[in-house]
């Protein structure tokens, strides 16, 4: 099983390798995962779009639990940081743990959000993801 920074890792170098993820691209790939990392880059978007539409496709695409938890831990630190309703999909209790911290933490959900869509937190190049809390 994946650790949920080695597999932010793992994306990031996936995506790099043939330009931005899509939807699109996500479904065009051999079912495996490259594919779920693909669904997990593309994840954050779709929430912003359509949670409802969004939560369902995730569920159906991705096969690794590994890989869905971190989605649903994504998507509460870039996209619902208020509200724990995605951590408590998430079945790693590290993870789900970490997750809940983010939500207690409101103080840090602005920078969270702008830390996906722009300047990362201080001493972070801008567009970096967001540094974990902790």
């Amino acid at each position: 099983m994946l650790g949920w920074t080695t597999l932010w890792i793992w994306t990031l170098w996936a995506c790099g390798q043939s330009g931005p993820a899509t939807p699109e691209s996500c479904r065009a790939m051999a079912a495996g995962a490259a594919r779920d990392e693909c669904w997990a880059t593309v994840a954050p978007e779709l929430f912003r779009a359509d949670p409802v539409a969004a939560e369902a496709l995730v569920r159906e695409q991705v096969q690794d639990p590994t890989v869905l938890d971190f989605i649903w831990l994504t998507v509460t630190r870039e996209v619902y940081p208020e509200t724990p309703l995605y951590c408590e999909k998430i079945a790693d209790e590290a993870m789900k743990t970490r997750c809940r911290t983010v939500v207690s933490r409101p103080h840090l959900h602005r920078s969270l959000k702008e830390g996906a869509d722009g300047p990362g937190p201080q001493g972070a190049p801008p567009g970096a993801p967001p540094m974990p809390p902790g």
